[in-house]
């Protein structure tokens, strides 16, 4: 049996080592991106309702992307009120981004800017009882959260404008 060529292993390893590095070096490189008027920075409760909005898998079924195809066609309830295109800029203040996975529920990149949606009251109330709220929805309920988590993941809703 043959013994692999060590010298072979050895210049693998650091050219390996050596993308590694290039890669992680290229991530602060995010961080550069200017940000755009929709960019938020966050207050503490409207972080703490980002984190509550990650934790619950929100990002699961609702998206935050825009595509270009999608604008001034696509349809939450009327045509268009999908919002403007993301660019990089919307999302300079958010790690991780929360672009989602899938689309089962309707994006919520501008969600805030719909008129039906823009109230405190109306994400309290949808949050708590989402087939009320919006009938056919196959959104489960958040009423088994705590009052102050509730209050926080509506303050984050109302950022997405």
């Amino acid at each position: 049996m043959q013994r692999p060529n060590l010298s072979y292993l050895t210049v693998g390893s650091l050219l390996f080592l050596l993308l590694g590095l290039l890669v992680t070096a290229g991530i602060p490189a995010l961080e550069r991106i200017e940000p755009s008027e929709r960019a938020v920075v966050y207050t503490p409760q409207q972080a703490q309702g980002r984190a509550i909005y990650l934790r619950e898998g929100c990002w699961y079924c609702h998206s935050q992307q825009v595509r270009a195809p999608e604008v001034g066609i696509g349809t939450v309830l009327v045509r268009g009120d999908i919002g403007p295109e993301s660019v990089p800029g919307d999302y300079a203040y958010q790690k991780p981004v929360s672009w989602g996975t899938s689309r089962q529920g309707p994006d919520l990149s501008h969600v805030a800017s719909r008129p039906y949606a823009s109230t405190r009251q109306w994400q309290l109330e949808h949050l708590k009882d989402p087939q009320r709220m919006v009938p056919g929805s196959l959104m489960p309920s958040y009423a088994h959260l705590p009052a102050e988590e509730l209050e926080a993941l509506v303050a984050y809703l109302l950022t997405l404008k």
